[in-house]
């Protein structure tokens, strides 16, 4: 009776836990209430002298978010490579406690990257609107495994001093909601994965050509994630478009390694052992061209002159897609 009595405990707090667990990830998250929400004007309150100081490293720092009325604590981190380095206000992580979210009634993905200017002025906020649109871009080319992001306005309050400046900001999902969005999971030591494995490489490829993006590596998993299914089959995932010439930032230059002269030219990078057949992934943008046009002419708060510019370099990039006139680098 008493073995009966501990085996059936022991069966109940393994239930509770796995059941703690998966209600923790189930429900809305912040994420998905922020897109639902028409005010998208957060202030994020943080001592910004101390994350100077801590630029290049990767120490966390207690932070709180404010959105009408309601306050949210977390840390935030500085992230990235060379915009880390390089702008004005270095690209963040923000963690979320958990604790806070589930007071506030949602789910506990709490781990987000938050993009923000590089540059002052217009032409850092023009550059973060064309990378906004460059994954509301990809994401008609594949809605199910790509990032869901959000475009916001920031007011950032230095605690150090209240000092303030307001920006637009791209908030990136959890990568760990995205995988549980499409039922899929990280794939570790996957550099340099065969063809075969992958079922959207080709699309990937013909998108960051025709946005004009070099900077990715499919074999090194570099600005990519690369997630599996239980089939077997694998699926990129791209972000980070700010090297892009349809965002064309005042920052970036060509990469001469790769023939670039400008940073707009086109390059097609292809590091699969086997021949690419792009007769497929080229129809399927092709179809596309009238919806890709119209979420550019569409975008909310974009200048004119960017929406011409942007729509001629897709345009040029659909056409040399058609003609499958390009000449493929695999370094």
């Amino acid at each position: 009776m008493k073995r009966f009595f501990f085996t059936s405990l022991y069966s109940l707090i393994i239930s509770c836990a796995v059941f703690a667990v998966g209600t923790e990830k189930s429900g809305s998250s912040l994420f998905g209430q922020w897109m639902r929400d028409s005010n998208t004007n957060i202030e994020l309150h943080v001592n910004f002298d101390s994350l100077e100081a801590y630029r290049r490293k990767v120490d966390f720092m207690p932070a709180k978010i404010i959105q009408d009325g309601v306050t949210l604590e977390l840390e935030v981190a500085v992230r990235g490579k060379f915009r880390r380095k390089a702008c004005v206000m270095p690209p963040l992580k923000l963690r979320f406690e958990k604790a806070g979210l589930r007071a506030a009634g949602l789910n506990t993905h709490n781990d987000f990257k938050l993009v923000t200017h590089c540059t002052h002025g217009e032409a850092g906020q023009d550059a973060l609107q064309r990378e906004q649109l460059a994954y509301e871009l990809y994401r008609i080319i594949n809605p199910k495994a790509s990032f869901r992001t959000q475009l916001l306005t920031i007011t950032y309050v230095n605690t150090a001093d209240g000092s303030t400046t307001t920006s637009y900001a791209i908030l990136i999902e959890d990568i760990d909601e995205l995988k549980n969005r499409i039922d899929s999971k990280s794939c570790n030591d996957c550099y340099n994965m065969p063809i075969v494995n992958i079922d959207n490489a080709e699309v990937v490829t013909l998108f960051q050509y025709l946005i004009g993006n070099v900077d990715y590596d499919t074999r090194m998993i570099r600005n990519l994630k690369l997630v599996s299914y239980e089939n077997g089959q694998s699926t990129f995932i791209p972000y980070d478009f700010d090297y892009s010439g349809l965002v064309n930032a005042t920052y970036t230059k060509g990469m001469k390694h790769l023939g670039q002269k400008e940073v707009t030219d086109r390059v097609l990078i292809w590091k699969f052992a086997d021949a690419p057949d792009f007769d497929e992934a080229a129809d399927y943008l092709l179809s596309l061209k009238d919806t890709l046009l119209d979420q550019v002419i569409n975008f909310d708060g974009l200048a004119e002159d960017s929406k011409k510019e942007i729509s001629k370099y897709l345009k040029s990039g659909l056409r040399q897609i058609k003609s499958g006139g390009f000449e493929i680098i695999s370094k």
